[in-house]
């Protein structure tokens, strides 16, 4: 009896087998390769916040890999600049969660770019954590489904406005001006704007005004406040075109205080503008280097790691991003990569004691994704080049 024809089933059928192990195998490489995706503005209006929030990302993920990474393995981190750009941001977040397999996403920066994106995110169910972008619809507009895959480490404009129009009614000022940026970050804190000054029994006398981010002169939009007798002004605007809003009011005489969301705080902020033009303008922040043993400890060692890599350290941006890849990597090290139970894990972080940011021990829930709450920020304002608490 012959057994050629059973050796060649048996020879084609190993072969088959041969095939699907090396596939298997192959998978498995890559499948074992930890990768966290972190999509940034490293180009564009907010290209300071984004080379900050870097800051943090690689701190956080150097001190966890030199510590043993998850199990002996290193995370490696795969980064991508969105240009401050919607469009870029969704090519972005799909190649980092189709190509890259990312066990979770960092950012982005701008919060036009993170409403574009986090339907993907949702969609895939990879958790995005937001440390940076504060329009409020971020993470509500997923929180009414049964897992919400959208968290946050920043204070949101909700949270912001609160503090600009708490200071507006203890100095009992009346009559607001509104202005915006056309992007959808600046839309939103418009509406936001709204909402609060309409329970505080406030009205605006001038505006909503819209500009657009690129914009030199803000004359036609702030005559318009002049003429309405405006004695304090809100901005949505980012820290180039608050810069024009400061000059255009310094050439039509304009003189009233006027206050933003924390856009305005960014270093480059100063740097266009100079001192004396940024003089007196407040902004909102979360964060001081030296508010606590924590927060000191994160400057010293962003100043020794990054003294050398040139550019303006914005802290708030760095110890917020590095809060955030601390709390995805804290899950990690609870759950594993798979990044449905990395989400669930997040709700259930109990136990975070090492924030550098004002956030609790326990800070995310199944209702609630911010992090940061009414009692993680102040308003400051400029004086002479620095921040300071405007109480």
């Amino acid at each position: 009896m012959s057994l050629k024809p059973h050796s060649t089933t048996l020879r084609r059928a190993l072969l088959v087998c041969a095939f699907a192990l090396a596939a298997s195998f192959a998978g498995a490489s890559v499948a074992a390769e930890l990768k966290l995706g972190v999509d940034l503005s490293l180009t564009g209006g907010t290209d300071d916040y984004g080379r900050a929030a870097r800051m943090g990302a690689e701190l956080a993920l150097k001190e966890y890999n030199d510590n043993g990474g998850y199990k002996g393995q290193k995370v490696d981190m795969v980064l991508y600049d969105d240009e401050t750009k919607p469009a870029k941001g969704v090519e972005n977040v799909t190649r980092l969660i189709t190509r890259d397999r990312v066990f979770a996403i960092v950012g982005p920066v701008n919060s036009g770019v993170a409403l574009a994106i986090i339907d993907i995110a949702q969609k895939n169910q990879v958790p995005l954590m937001d440390t940076i972008a504060t329009a409020e619809q971020i993470t509500q507009r997923y929180q009414s489904q049964l897992k919400n895959y959208i968290f946050r480490v920043s204070l949101n404009d909700g949270i912001q406005t609160s503090f600009m129009i708490d200071y507006i009614v203890k100095q009992h000022y009346q009559r607001i001006g509104l202005m915006h940026d056309s992007t959808g970050w600046g839309q939103s804190g418009r509406d936001t704007a709204l909402r609060l000054l309409q329970q505080a029994n406030l009205k605006v006398a001038a505006g909503p005004e819209v500009f657009d981010q690129n914009d030199t002169d803000m004359t036609a939009q702030l005559t318009k406040m002049k003429e309405a007798k405006v004695d304090f002004i809100i901005s949505y605007s980012l820290a180039p075109a608050g810069v024009q809003i400061a000059k255009s009011m310094q050439k039509i005489g304009l003189q009233v205080p006027w206050t933003s969301t924390w856009a305005l705080i960014a270093p480059n902020f100063l740097k266009l503008g100079g001192k004396d033009t940024v003089e007196g303008v407040m902004a909102v922040t979360s964060y001081t280097p030296d508010h606590s043993d924590n927060a000191k400890a994160l400057h010293a060692k962003v100043d020794a790691v990054f003294k050398d890599s040139g550019g303006d350290f914005h802290p708030v941006a760095t110890a917020q991003t590095y809060d955030g890849v601390r709390l995805l990597l804290r899950a990690l090290d609870k759950v594993g990569p798979e990044p449905q139970k990395i989400r669930d894990s997040l709700e259930e972080i109990d136990d975070f004691t090492e924030a550098v940011t004002k956030m609790k021990p326990h800070p995310f829930s199944h209702d609630n994704h911010e992090s940061l709450g009414h009692d993680s920020g102040f308003l400051a304002v400029w004086h002479n080049g620095k921040l300071v608490s405007v109480e």
